[in-house]
C-alpha cells in the first residue's frame, strides 16, 4: 500500500512539474511573440520614417577624428560598457557574451542576411567579436578578482 502511495506522490510531482513547465513555456512564448511583433513594428516604422530620410540626405565626409583616436574612443566605450554590464550581471565573462551576441546579431547576421557582407566575412567577424569580448571579460574578471582579494583582510 505504501508503495502505491509513493508512486502516486511521485507521479503527481512529475505531472505537476510538467504542468508548471508547460505554463512557464506558454508565458514565455506569449512574451516572445509579443516582443517580436513590437520589434517588427518599431523597426519598420523607425527605418522607413526616421532612419531612411536622415540617411538619404546625409553625406559621408572626412572622419571627425584621426583613425587612431577613433579606435581608442571605441575601445574606451567598449571597456566602459563591459564594466557596466559586468556590474549588472555579476559575471564579467557572461556580460561579455551578452554584448558579443548582441554585436554579432547586429553586425554579422544582419549584414549577411541583407546582402551587405558575405557569409565568410560574417563568420570571421562573428569569431573575432566573440574572441575579443570573451578575452576582455576574462581579463576584467581576473584583474577584479585579484584586486578584491588584496582588499580583503587576512584571517588569522
Amino acid at each position: 500500500m505504501s508503495v502505491d502511495v509513493e508512486h502516486w506522490r511521485v507521479g503527481r510531482a512529475v505531472l505537476g512539474s510538467a504542468l508548471i513547465q508547460e505554463a512557464i513555456m506558454g508565458r514565455r512564448m506569449g512574451a516572445l511573440a509579443a516582443t517580436a511583433v513590437v520589434a517588427v513594428i518599431v523597426t519598420f516604422v523607425g527605418v522607413f520614417y526616421f532612419f531612411e530620410p536622415i540617411a538619404s540626405s546625409d553625406s559621408v565626409s572626412a572622419p571627425p577624428v584621426p583613425a587612431a583616436v577613433g579606435f581608442l574612443v571605441y575601445i574606451a566605450l567598449s571597456v566602459l560598457l563591459l564594466d557596466w554590464a559586468s556590474r549588472q550581471v555579476g559575471r564579467p565573462v557572461q556580460a561579455a557574451l551578452i554584448i558579443a551576441a548582441s554585436q554579432i546579431i547586429l553586425v554579422s547576421v544582419d549584414f549577411v542576411l541583407r546582402g551587405e557582407r558575405g557569409i565568410a566575412t560574417g563568420a570571421a567577424s562573428a569569431v573575432l567579436i566573440l574572441v575579443t569580448w570573451i578575452a576582455m571579460g576574462a581579463v576584467y574578471g581576473a584583474v577584479l578578482s585579484r584586486a578584491q582579494a588584496r582588499e580583503r583582510p587576512a584571517k588569522g
